[in-house]
């Protein structure tokens, strides 16, 4: 979910996205005082200054004890006994300076392998990197049968037909070496390849492989190497998620609706993180009637809807496109467990009133009555939502990746689930059922802010024993030659597909 704040927040492209329901229901009612508050919990404050081992060991009891307290299920991918045993090392590391702690808290919140625990990048330490000087590594890489090839180049840092080439050092360390510095700091839950590949400017910046850089490259076409020096890019904004607050935000920033001809309708969904934008939420409710009204009067018989590169964000975005395309029952979960915990219940107290009252429904509508540590477990139904609107009749297309996550995901389990569309592409990296609607949290000494899960989702389909991600009903691969060459090969696929239908 992308955040507005004062200050710069920089989350790399590709890093995990999360849903903060209650942030997105309040910011949609235009609430800005408390929402200002909310940003602030999920910003990041370490300095780089010395932080003393008494203050650290409190504030990592701190972290560990929120997330037993507020997930159902803290160490459903983890070992308690393997987490208090890192959590006592760091602990009597002593006295260290802000960016060392920093990593410490990301190795301490990956080793639990949920994606929606994590901490918040450390802007104010990557504010004052840059007024030093400091350069960003200018290129992305992805993995490809144990190598790593060049998937995307910032600033021009290289000729683009680089692009597919493997990357074989940085500054004379080899990759594996540099991968197996990076991976303790994210969590292992099937997506940190890609977390790799796409934070590398973040992560070789925060395990200190920094500018010079001497980057060795080997040609895919005749297997010669070559050693390039480059300076980087200080250019956060080629490669971060989030947006200064003076920068003007669209909701063509997060999802466009066109006609690619007469035949074919196509919502290219890049995030659903704009419903914390009220102004936004609004323009895509009216955008998004008058897409499918346009649609119906054009007699528009193909949909294709891409969530390739959707990290997530909210449900709401989802639900409202699901509504429009579904004409038999469906959901996006088949059920939850949420824990009942101080913290989650002083977040609902402290909620306006009015909110308050639209957040306490469901599965939250008693929360105060039930003990402290109960699990609230709820199941629920296939349904289709009564008098929509220029609902579409056609076939629909959803395109899917390594990339579609969260929010994004589980929109594409419902289609995969209840039949909704056919799914085109690659199978996702999260699976269904997940720890989500993530409660911002940060320690009281260093100021690190991180998330914590409060409710673990079911499946669509209600199968709890199904560990498996969502799978396309038609495998279309996109390597990095197709990158290189600007080519889509699911988009190919699709458009083919309708072309021979016709």
């Amino acid at each position: 979910m992308k955040m507005l704040s004062k200050k710069k927040i920089y989350t790399i492209k590709g890093g995990i996205h999360y849903m903060v329901i209650s942030l997105a229901l309040i910011t949609s009612c235009g609430i800005k005082k408390y929402t200002t508050t909310m940003e602030q919990m999920m910003i990041t404050e370490t300095k780089d200054i010395v932080y003393k081992e008494k203050e650290i060991s409190e504030d990592i009891d701190y972290f560990i004890k929120s997330v037993e307290e507020v997930s159902p299920f803290p160490y459903m991918n983890a070992d308690s006994l393997t987490i208090q045993s890192l959590s006592d090392y760091l602990k009597k590391k002593g006295d260290r300076q802000g960016n060392e702690l920093y990593l410490d808290f990301m190795r301490l919140s990956a080793a639990y392998n949920v994606g929606h625990i994590y901490t918040f990048p450390p802007e104010a330490m990557l504010d004052e990197a840059i007024k030093k000087g400091d350069r960003f590594f200018p290129m992305f890489i992805k993995k490809n049968q144990e190598k790593w090839e060049i998937l995307g180049i910032i600033d021009n840092a290289i000729p683009e037909k680089n692009i597919g080439n493997e990357l074989i050092r940085i500054n004379g360390k080899e990759m594996s070496e540099i991968i197996e510095t990076i991976k303790p700091l994210l969590a292992n839950d099937g997506n940190s390849d890609e977390m790799i590949g796409a934070s590398l400017p973040f992560l070789l910046w925060a395990v200190n492989i920094s500018q010079p850089y001497s980057v060795e490259i080997m040609n895919k076409e005749n297997g010669l190497s070559e050693i390039l020096e480059l300076q980087g890019t200080n250019d956060l904004d080629k490669y971060k998620t989030q947006k200064p607050i003076d920068k003007e935000v669209k909701l063509q920033d997060f999802i466009t609706f066109d006609i690619l001809d007469k035949n074919i309708g196509y919502i290219n969904a890049k995030s659903f993180g704009f419903v914390q934008y009220n102004q936004i939420t609004k323009t895509f409710e009216k955008e998004m009637e008058s897409y499918f009204a346009e649609l119906k009067a054009k007699g528009v018989s193909n949909l294709i809807i891409d969530l390739r590169e959707n990290g997530g964000g909210s449900s709401y975005p989802a639900e409202a496109i699901l509504q429009k395309i579904a004409h038999k029952p469906y959901q996006q979960t088949g059920g939850s467990t949420m824990r009942v915990s101080r913290q989650f219940g002083d977040f609902l107290d402290g909620l306006p009133w009015a909110i308050r009252m639209i957040a306490k429904k469901g599965s939250m509508k008693n929360y105060n009555k039930y003990p402290i540590g109960t699990n609230i477990k709820e199941e629920s139904k296939p349904s289709l939502p009564q008098k929509v609107k220029n609902r579409f009749n056609g076939q629909v297309y959803v395109l899917i990746g390594p990339n579609t996550h969260s929010a994004a995901m589980m929109m594409a389990n419902a289609v995969e689930d209840f039949d909704l569309g056919i799914l085109v592409g690659e199978p996702t990296k999260s699976i269904p059922r997940e720890l989500s609607n993530a409660l911002p949290l940060k320690t009281p000494y260093a100021k690190i802010a991180f998330v914590v899960p409060a409710t673990l989702f079911t499946r669509a389909s209600g199968d709890a024993n199904n560990y498996d991600p969502v799978k396309p009903d038609v495998l279309i691969e996109t390597t990095p030659e197709d990158v290189q060459l600007k080519r889509d090969p699911v988009m190919q696929y699709v458009l083919g597909k309708i072309s021979g239908n016709k």
